[in-house]
């Protein structure tokens, strides 16, 4: 720019400070660095089954609905199964079925691939792609844990992760929140805040890695769902 040279060299203090300031604010390196671990720790697993609760609030007209459910995860196969509804692919075809009405629908998995809601695989690596992310603090958070069948709440050493997505007039979420763990480096909650105000909240009660998974869990089997209308949508 043809400014003077005093004004010049406070625009260039300006800038880079500004663009410092907007690059850790994209990628914050301690919020990496703890993400990189949890995504680590996941895939050093051979499978994973975990237990799950999940929560639908609205604040603004106070109600919430809750539920609970499980995943298996095994390489790109999943299974999520929830309060009479059951999402699983084999890594080519993804399968959705919901028993009150005793119907499947089967879709090619791409299609809906990076849904957070039906994919659980993407809870882990989230940040690698359309976000930034930051950590919001490090405090001590209630963290629910399965004992013997029972779900209690225990006082947890957290870091507190928030992820922006890069594009927000995209997507009907402004933040979504991660409680991660510091003794396991495990993912403890995950809070999905939308713009009307509703959350969606996840939060993992138990971790059973490597547990032994056969490959028809994550495939459809007719004779298992006697009189099931099949919808294929591929």
């Amino acid at each position: 720019m043809k400014i003077t040279r005093l004004l010049a060299a406070f625009m260039l203090i300006t800038a880079t400070s500004t663009a410092l300031y907007a690059q850790d604010e994209t990628h914050d390196p301690a919020a990496k660095k703890v993400l990189d671990k949890v995504l680590a720790t996941t895939k050093g697993y051979q499978t994973l089954r975990a237990s799950f609760d999940w929560a639908m609030e609205n604040k603004v007209e106070k109600t919430k609905d809750t539920k609970s459910g499980f995943m298996f995860i095994k390489g790109d196969k999943y299974k999520l199964v929830m309060s009479g509804t059951e999402i699983f692919t084999d890594g080519t075809a993804l399968w959705q079925y919901s028993k009150d009405i005793n119907e499947i629908t089967i879709n090619e998995v791409e299609e809906n691939a990076e849904s957070i809601v039906s994919n659980p695989t993407k809870i882990f690596e989230l940040y690698k792609s359309g976000f930034k992310y930051r950590l919001k603090e490090e405090t001590t958070a209630s963290v629910k844990t399965k004992v013997d069948g029972k779900v209690t709440s225990t006082k947890k050493a957290c870091y507190v992760i928030d992820l922006y997505p890069e594009k927000p007039a995209t997507v009907e979420y402004h933040t979504i929140r991660l409680v991660i763990d510091k003794a396991n480096t495990q993912i403890a909650s995950l809070d999905i805040m939308f713009k009307n105000g509703t959350e969606q909240i996840i939060e993992i009660t138990e971790y059973k890695p490597n547990t032994p998974m056969p490959d028809n869990l994550f495939t459809f089997d007719k004779s298992k769902y006697p009189g099931v209308e099949i919808n294929d949508m591929r």
